[in-house]
């Protein structure tokens, strides 16, 4: 069981209630004591999203600890969120939309839920999908390792992305193809 999860025990969350956890779409700020997410709710014929802010300081003083919850405008496609607490910065990995499903890379205010900055992180060619991202957060350098997952929809061929971006600038310093790794959407990256 996840801190997470035991956050949602304790607070008896429900989907109805507060929509659904996204994976790999929350943050934690111990020197805070907050958590954010963004969940979703399927809302025919839309899916949309929410932000949903927790104080752990309120756990066991309040039967009910989100302090924040409202809906995030154009935001159907998220697919990571990375946290600097040294800015209290979050970049988020999301699809353009549907259609053009370009890998964008965002900022977000964590107190506001705000949007700024977009960045073009990958350019997706017609009848491809971005099947899968995985991103990591090295503090040390201040640099995201992302690794993406291409999936042509007519001949199932697979192309796979290794890029290394700087957090503050959200500037690309290495941008390569990788050669196909075995059942990459079963990985889970890691730092201790």
């Amino acid at each position: 069981m996840t801190t997470l999860d035991v956050i949602r025990n304790y607070t008896q969350q429900n989907s109805s209630q507060y929509a659904l956890p996204k994976s790999s779409c929350s943050v934690f700020d111990y020197e805070e004591n907050w958590t954010v997410e963004v969940r979703t709710r399927d809302e025919s014929p839309l899916i949309k999203a929410y932000f949903i802010k927790m104080g752990l300081n309120l756990v066991g003083k309040k039967e009910d600890i989100v302090t924040e919850f409202h809906l995030m405008p154009n935001v159907d496609f998220l697919i990571t969120m990375i946290y600097d607490i040294k800015t209290k910065t979050i970049l988020r990995t999301q699809l353009r939309s549907f259609m053009a499903n370009d890998l964008v890379m965002l900022c977000m205010n964590p107190y506001t839920s705000e949007l700024t900055n977009e960045k073009l992180l990958l350019k997706t060619p017609d009848s491809w999908v971005v099947k899968d991202v995985q991103a990591v957060y090295d503090e040390s350098t201040r640099q995201i390792l992302l690794m993406i997952h291409h999936k042509e929809v007519l001949t199932l061929e697979d192309k796979y992305w290794i890029m290394l971006v700087e957090f503050h600038t959200m500037q690309i310093k290495d941008k390569k193809q990788d050669t196909p790794i075995q059942e990459f959407e079963t990985w889970k990256l890691f730092t201790l």
